[in-house]
């Protein structure tokens, strides 16, 4: 996260980033085995960013793009379902070196 994004304003990258932490709040429990495991994130963009999360069996990292401004409970409870991050008709090769596959939420 050190790195600004694009054309952001300090004022705008402090609000993502407050976000962001309140965000990683919701991800912070005790890990359950068959859910997907929260490993990182990074704002990409002024209202961006990308979630990194493991599948449970460890096999695959799903790098998953929202809208910082469009979270809510709705779309956490989506991100924590193994099921709906394993469904293949959502993934988008990756060019990203920390994830295997992109899923992009941010029309979610």
């Amino acid at each position: 996260m050190g790195q600004r994004a694009t054309g952001a304003h300090p004022d705008d990258e402090h609000a993502a980033t407050a976000r962001l932490l309140e965000l990683v709040r919701g991800f912070v429990t005790t890990h359950v085995e068959w859910k997907p495991l929260f490993i990182g994130a990074v704002i990409t963009a002024a209202d961006r960013m990308r979630l990194y999360f493991r599948s449970p069996e460890r096999t695959r990292t799903y790098g998953v793009d929202v809208m910082i401004s469009h979270i809510g409970p709705g779309l956490l409870g989506t991100l924590l379902s193994p099921a709906f991050l394993a469904n293949e008709h959502l993934h988008q090769p990756s060019d990203d070196p920390h994830c295997d596959v992109i899923v992009d939420l941010t029309d979610y």
